[in-house]
């Protein structure tokens, strides 16, 4: 090649040390704050999906009802407490036959996850750590944990599952704490849910492989498993 072409041609070309050389700690710094970003976004997508779900088996209940009078009492949404606004959604909702709505108890021991006694249940009975239908007909299942992982050496499987009598008929699964991650605690949101048609006395549960891992101190409103009839059978 020409020499003076060659010579014109250089300053284009990127210098290979400026190109190669990125400081270590902006690259941790950067990878930080994306990974709280992605969980805050995480976060907030489950939670409105969550609601979005509700609302949406609401639209449905609606439609099929010729007149639903306006409930006596008002209950605003809380805006940015899930649980609290299923909790609301189901307070207005047109059917009152048969609902649950239930907060895990804060003394978790086994696998099997207990519920507090004292949550709204109507047209349905708690015991063994079950809801047992007392109507039949489409249910809708909801459940919602939070996870607090204090992350080990290894990565760790969180996985939910939803039990109708003693078959798991709905399960989520995700990993944590994988191989080269930084961080020391991870907050983690699991949610599934589920229309079912039931038969009475069907049982409904929860299992978590790793109950010790569920946070009933950060979030404790935040844990909860609903249930309603959307369309009996009788």
């Amino acid at each position: 090649m020409d020499p003076g072409l060659q010579r014109a041609l250089n300053p284009l070309a990127p210098s290979q040390d400026t190109a190669m050389h990125v400081p270590a700690g902006s690259v941790t710094s950067h990878w930080g704050t994306t990974g709280r970003g992605y969980f805050c976004f995480t976060t907030a997508s489950l939670a409105l999906c969550l609601v979005f779900a509700v609302a949406t088996i609401m639209v449905l209940v609606v439609q099929k009802t010729d007149s639903i009078p306006n409930p006596p009492g008002q209950f605003p949404l809380k805006g940015g407490n899930c649980s609290e606004d299923i909790s609301c959604i189901l307070k207005r909702a047109p059917f009152k036959k048969s609902w649950a709505y239930l907060q895990v108890s804060k003394h978790i021991n086994k696998t099997k996850l207990s519920w507090n006694k004292d949550g709204i249940i109507h047209g349905v009975r708690y015991q063994d750590e079950n809801l047992v239908i007392q109507f039949p007909g489409w249910y809708f299942i909801i459940c919602q944990l939070q996870f607090l992982v204090k992350c080990p050496e290894h990565s760790v499987d969180l996985k939910l599952e939803l039990l109708i009598n003693k078959d798991v008929k709905k399960q989520t699964l995700v990993t944590v704490c994988e191989s080269g991650a930084q961080a020391k605690n991870i907050y983690q949101n699991l949610s599934q849910f589920l229309l079912e048609h039931l038969q009475v006395n069907t049982t409904i549960s929860v299992k978590v492989d790793k109950f010790q891992y569920v946070d009933t101190n950060t979030f404790p409103l935040e844990n909860v498993l609903s249930i309603f009839l959307y369309s009996s059978s009788d």
